[in-house]
């Protein structure tokens, strides 16, 4: 009986010494495992080369190269007959917000055919290399060495330079929708103080249903597109006094009233955030604010749920 508890009490000691070791070297590999997790990307690129460097031929551990980025090309494309932004970008496996941006077109619906534009190999974005933001400033904001976005641009002397194309940058959905016009943006500042449905008219006091957003603020601030489109209407329109209407993509015509001014003129084309009027109290209004207002094929909808306020 005793040489079994002594049997028994030492197993008891191992097993606990063993747990103990577990418990250890398992905190151990969590510790390093959320190191690495919270790594910068910078820190990764050296963990990286330095792998390399000690394990040239993979010998002791994974075989971990370089991280490298690919030269950017262009080709050119001719704008075909039933081309839009998304079928040249579906043709071309090249993001749209990319070639928007790489062709400065700011109408995305308007691409005429027979025009001519520049698509590289690879998504990403131009930026422009001026007194206020130099290539170092784009390195680091990008998280690029300097001498990695040259070889990029196929570019050595970096005085020259004027802009460079940073790869592999993508916008988020809603930023993505804003460049391709398929949401609106907010036309004006101010704050809202009339919301689309039903309310108490202003004028009569009766509940009556309100068909837009109404943004107040003062007199004169500046009343821009909601996105690009070509300008319709321009003039007075009773009850919400000068007004300009702007002609979309899909059936949609947006709507600006009770303005002061108006700054564009009929069947200009216009990219959003063209600013377009100025804010005022004509037609039947109760004060400076802007009456914006959606359509879609002639049926008022909530601005809410196509605009980013």
């Amino acid at each position: 009986m005793k040489k079994f508890r002594i049997i028994n009490i030492y197993t008891v000691t191992i097993l606990f010494i063993i747990f103990i070791i577990s418990f250890v070297s398992g905190f151990l590999f969590y510790k390093d495992d959320v190191l690495l997790k919270n790594r910068d990307f910078d820190s990764l690129k050296k963990a990286l080369k330095q792998s390399r460097t000690d394990n040239p031929n993979g010998i002791g551990g994974a075989y971990l190269p370089e991280i490298t980025s690919t030269p950017v090309s262009y080709l050119e494309y001719i704008v075909k007959s039933g081309d839009t932004i998304h079928s040249i970008s579906d043709k071309l496996g090249i993001d749209e917000v990319t070639i928007l941006n790489f062709n400065e077109i700011s109408i995305p619906s308007m691409i005429p055919v027979g025009k001519k534009i520049v698509v590289p190999n690879q998504d990403g974005i131009i930026v422009k290399v001026s007194n206020k933001i130099n290539l170092d400033d784009i390195s680091k904001k990008y998280d690029f060495e300097k001498d990695e976005l040259l070889e990029i641009n196929n570019e050595k002397d970096e005085s020259i330079v004027k802009s460079v194309f940073v790869p592999g940058l993508h916008t988020d959905s809603i930023t993505k929708s804003l460049l391709l016009g398929e949401f609106f943006r907010k036309p004006t500042y101010g704050r809202i103080t009339s919301y689309f449905g039903y309310r108490v008219d202003p004028w009569t006091r009766h509940k009556s249903y309100h068909q837009g957003v109404d943004i107040a603020n003062r007199y004169g601030t500046r009343i821009k597109s909601a996105g690009p489109g070509q300008v319709i209407f321009t003039g007075w329109y009773w009850p919400l006094g000068y007004t300009v209407a702007i002609q979309h993509t899909s059936g949609y015509v947006t709507f600006y009233g009770h303005l002061d001014k108006i700054l564009v003129n009929n069947y200009k084309w216009i990219a959003a955030g063209t600013t377009i009027a100025l804010m005022g109290s004509s037609g039947r209004s109760t004060g400076s604010h802007l009456h914006f207002e959606v359509r879609r094929y002639g049926r008022v909808i909530n601005p809410f749920k196509v605009t980013v306020f």
